[in-house]
């Protein structure tokens, strides 16, 4: 890459906060890196991460002239967040997490949304879910237009997926940006905030690769998230009606590759239930259903061929050894 790569004025402000998140970082910044739209700038806050995150973001940015790193103490993600896109210098943020992975033309499309949407304040897009080696587990989407968006988000459901978003960066702070008093529901105070300014929306095809995995804040923080989202929701914050979820974990991630079309992924997690397990109750009845799941599995990839997380593992060749990050790169599908 260039180290003097140069432009006028960057169109998009990619944000990303990192905390140890050195074992996904490199295919995540790659992704943007390689990105087929090239008009950008990319502002990474290292939130006091204890890996190899910050030695990883210095590389890169010694690589690519449109990458700056913020290095901070430890504050939160709301914090980094802000931190980011208070130095963003386009008239769009691009929200990016971690350990995310974006396909290739994601800021083409985006970047041709804004011109077609001048009304939009906020937009995502439909996503591929993937496990914590970069295999697909499926498509998942939310509504398209502001209305259905909005009534979801009153009604405590996802309306924008938050690593997929292009917020305008003039809405972003004549609202004051996310605040630290929801912290973990912080992107559903935002959309419901910039939903009273302007219109919301949803791109119908995925454009990004969303890590499920248990070390994620989803998985730690379900409690948490509850509890805020009743606060958000000005309603009585007590355990008392929090909708229990099922724990993230091999059976979870099975079900959901072979309901996503991609069966192989499927009895790969299903493979790891009979490790960890054996052939108990739940194991026996797992493999059960989804023998019920896979013809129908099948005809869906036969009909249409299923997208594939993009590879970024010539960048791990490039990376200097760093502790943590294997250079080899992440078990992918097959």
């Amino acid at each position: 890459m260039d180290t003097l790569f140069q432009m006028e004025k960057p169109q998009v402000s990619i944000v990303i906060p990192v905390y140890n998140a050195g074992p996904f970082l490199v295919d995540a910044i790659a992704s943007m890196v390689e990105q087929t739209f090239v008009a950008w700038e990319m502002i990474c806050v290292n939130d006091g991460s204890k890996d190899a995150s910050g030695p990883i973001l210095n590389w890169f940015a010694s690589q690519d002239s449109r990458i700056r790193v913020i290095h901070q103490e430890n504050q939160g993600i709301v914090a980094a967040l802000n931190a980011g896109c208070s130095e963003a210098l386009s008239p769009w943020i691009c929200r990016m997490d971690a350990d995310d992975i974006a396909f290739p033309d994601r800021l083409q499309k985006q970047w041709t949304f804004v011109n077609d949407h001048p009304d939009c304040v906020a937009f995502g897009s439909a996503v591929l879910e993937m496990d914590s080696k970069s295999r697909p587990l499926g498509i998942q989407s939310l509504p398209t237009e502001h209305d259905s968006i909005v009534s979801r988000l009153h009604s405590r459901q996802p309306g924008l997926f938050h690593p997929t978003t292009f917020i305008r960066t003039e809405a972003f702070r004549r609202l004051d940006g996310y605040r630290r008093e929801f912290q973990w529901v912080e992107d559903h105070d935002l959309w419901m905030r910039l939903a009273g300014v302007g219109k919301l929306a949803n791109i119908r095809e995925p454009l990004l690769c969303y890590r499920l995995h248990a070390s994620s804040i989803c998985g730690q923080r379900r409690q948490t998230q509850a509890e805020l989202m009743d606060r958000l929701m000005q309603a009585p914050s007590t355990k008392k009606g929090v909708a229990e979820s099922t724990p993230a974990g091999p059976g979870k991630w099975a079900r959901a590759a072979m309901r996503g079309g991609y069966p192989y992924v499927a009895f790969l997690h299903l493979a790891q239930v009979f490790r960890e397990q054996g052939p108990s109750r739940y194991a026996l009845r797992m493999t059960a259903e989804l023998g019920l799941r896979l013809l129908p599995s099948l005809g869906k990839q036969l009909r249409k061929r299923s997208p594939r997380v993009p590879n970024t593992s010539h960048w791990r060749k490039r990376l200097p050894e760093f502790p943590g990050v294997e250079n080899k790169g992440l078990v992918r599908d097959r």
